[in-house]
Order: C-alpha cells, then sequence, then structure tokens
C-alpha cells in the first residue's frame, strides 16, 4: 500500500478513525475543560491510595499518568486489569472504575467490590451500565462524548489521560497547571503538523518509522516519565496495525533481555527495538539508552530511534502519544488491514458470552 495515496486510506480506514488522530489534542482539551468544574466531595481528597481499574484501552491513560507524574503524585496510584481488587482497598481508598463503552465485565465485577468496601468511588465512561451504577450509587462521574473523535477505546487515550489527570487534581492529589495543559496539546500538534497524511513519505518521521517497523516484532522501550507511553505505542501497534509489538522499560530490561535474544535462531532479524529517547532522562538513563542500542544491534537487532523534543516530561508524553498513533495507522496502511476493526478481540468477547 502507498502512504501518499488517498486510495489507500479510502479503502481502508472505512471508518475515518484519521480524523480522531488528527484531532488527537481535542481530546485533551475537552476532557480538562469538562472537569474544570468537577467536585469531588471533600473525603476524596483525603485518601491514602488511588487505585484505577481498566482494560486495554481504557487503562491507557492512567498508565501514562504514573509515569509522568511519578513524583508529584501525593498517595500512590495502582492499576489494576482484572475482575479483583487488592484486599487493602476499603474506606481510605479511592477507586476509579474507567470503561470506554461502560460495560466491561471486569470493572463492573470491581464496581461490587469497591461499593462492598466502602471505597470513595469514581466513574469514567462514555456510556453504558458503569455510569447507571454511578448514579444509582451516588459516586461521582465524569461522562465524556467521543463522537468521531474517537472510535475505539484505545483511539480516546486523550481523554482517558485527561480525566484521571483532572480528577486527581481536583482531588487534590496532583498539581497540574493548565498551562501546562495547553503546552502538552501544542506539542502534539507540531507532530501533527510533522506527520499529517499529506506531508510526503520522504519528509514524514512516522511513514519512515511505520515502514522501518513492517514486518518485525517490535520491542517498545521506554524509560522513567516515557514508559506508560512505551505501553500506549506497544497496544496501538497491536489493535491498530495488528503486529506484534510488546512494551519494555528501562533500566529493568537491560536485566534479563538481552540475554534472552539467541533463540530461537533468525528471531533476531525479524525484530526491531524502537526506543524512546528524551534528555529529561536522567543521565545514567541516557547511557542505558546508548548502550542498549548498540547491544542489540550487535545481536543483529534493527533499532529505531524516536527522540522527544518537549521540554517537560507532559510535553513529550503528548508528543510519543500523537506520535505512535501516526506511525500504528500507517502501519496498519503498510500491512493492508482496517485500522478500526479488532476482529480477534470481537470474537473473543462473543464467544465468552455464550453460555
Amino acid at each position: 500500500m502507498h502512504l501518499d495515496s488517498n486510495k489507500t486510506y479510502a479503502t481502508l480506514d472505512v471508518s475515518d478513525i484519521r480524523f480522531g488522530i488528527e484531532h488527537l489534542p481535542e481530546q485533551v482539551r475537552l476532557a480538562w475543560e469538562d472537569l474544570r468544574d468537577f467536585v469531588l466531595p471533600a473525603p476524596y481528597a483525603r485518601v491514602a491510595h488511588v487505585v484505577l481499574v481498566g482494560m486495554g484501552g481504557s487503562a491507557l491513560g492512567a498508565r501514562m499518568l504514573t509515569s509522568i507524574m511519578r513524583d508529584r503524585l501525593k498517595v500512590p496510584v495502582l492499576i489494576v486489569n482484572d475482575y479483583t481488587l487488592p484486599g487493602f482497598v476499603g474506606s481510605k481508598s479511592m477507586v476509579i472504575l474507567s470503561s470506554f463503552s461502560g460495560t466491561t465485565e471486569e470493572v463492573l465485577a470491581a464496581s461490587d467490590t469497591a461499593k462492598a468496601s466502602g471505597a470513595k468511588v469514581v466513574v469514567i465512561a462514555a456510556e453504558g451500565e458503569l455510569l447507571k451504577r454511578a448514579k444509582l450509587n451516588h459516586w461521582p462521574a465524569y461522562q465524556f462524548h467521543p463522537g468521531d473523535l474517537a472510535k475505539q477505546p484505545r483511539l480516546g487515550v486523550g481523554f482517558s489521560l485527561a480525566g484521571v489527570m483532572g480528577i486527581l487534581e481536583r482531588a487534590r492529589l496532583v498539581k497540574v497547571a493548565r498551562a501546562e495543559v495547553d503546552r502538552m496539546c501544542i506539542a502534539m500538534g507540531e507532530v501533527i503538523d510533522a506527520c499529517a497524511i499529506d506531508v510526503p513519505s520522504a519528509e514524514n518521521p512516522a511513514k519512515i518509522v511505520a515502514k522501518e517497523l513492517q514486518g518485525k516484532a517490535v520491542f517498545v522501550i521506554g524509560a522513567e516519565h516515557l514508559v506508560g507511553s512505551a505501553h500506549v505505542f506497544a497496544n496501538h501497534l497491536n489493535e491498530t496495525s495488528k503486529q506484534f509489538a510488546t512494551p519494555f522499560a528501562l533500566p529493568e530490561v537491560n536485566h534479563h533481555l538481552l540475554e534472552g535474544l539467541t533463540y530461537p535462531k533468525g528471531f533476531s532479524g525479524k525484530a526491531v527495538a524502537l526506543i524512546l529517547k528524551s534528555e529529561l532522562y536522567g543521565e545514567r538513563i541516557q547511557r542505558r539508552c546508548e548502550v542498549t542500542a548498540d547491544l542489540l544491534e550487535q545481536q543483529g537487532i534493527s533499532v529505531v530511534e524516536y527522540e522527544t523534543h518537549g521540554d517537560e516530561r507532559l510535553e513529550q508524553a503528548g508528543e510519543v502519544l500523537q506520535f505512535g498513533s501516526f506511525v500504528s495507522y500507517y502501519l496498519a496502511m503498510l500491512n493492508g488491514v482496517r485500522p478500526d476493526s479488532i476482529p480477534f478481540v470481537d470474537e473473543f468477547k462473543a464467544r465468552l458470552g455464550k453460555k
């Protein structure tokens, strides 16, 4: 498929998810603005910890947040991708239930436990049963309206990130200035200008990277404030591009992966490492990026580096989110697949629902 041909996109992107990708900063702006007047009861500001429950795309914003704000959060934040909550959840806990559809069975199951535990519950959803439960139980709820901006949970990370960030800010559990959010959106806009569909392949960094990833297993490697961003990037490659990708975090990856590439024979030639780089990383992490790249190439793994440019962590995370959205979209085109559909996930849910 040719990435500079309108026919490619007309043929494969029948749902026009391109619109949402090119307007991703609008999700952030809308959610942040919506939550300016969001009211939480006073006890929500006195919790000992926060537990966010979400599956797939509905938890991606929280993954980004816990990396970006890791030294600014006033209480621990734990992400749960499961039916059950930790045993320590109780009256001193805030439990954020996040589900794009509002019907995710794991999140609904956790809502029962959260209610029984006496936790302070908050809901994030676009529609569905979860919002009904919020109304019934008088739980604060942020209902966003994705429309054409996000037609799948993974495509609504802007709503998810700004939603969780806004709720924690309103609870005074983290400080985030409006100007920081604005700068993040500006940084995302600069990526859009460089990577939009009408920018030719030879000058478009997202199209270039998509071609370098095509046909290979992808390791997305990030560190510090970009660990969550690496997870989101890999998720988008899985669901949008229908291609194998998995995230790794520095420095932990240096303690095992480098020894796990010898077998099976021939695998190295079919893999590529995408390393997310930042001048905001600590000095030792920056050095680890260099040495890791050298040793991966020594073992036959291709290395692609993406250098972030923002002056702040939130800006850089926004850059990676926007860039990864474009890369996964273009890779879907190169793979000749629809970027919106998730046939195997849909089949799984259908079969799971049969008695």
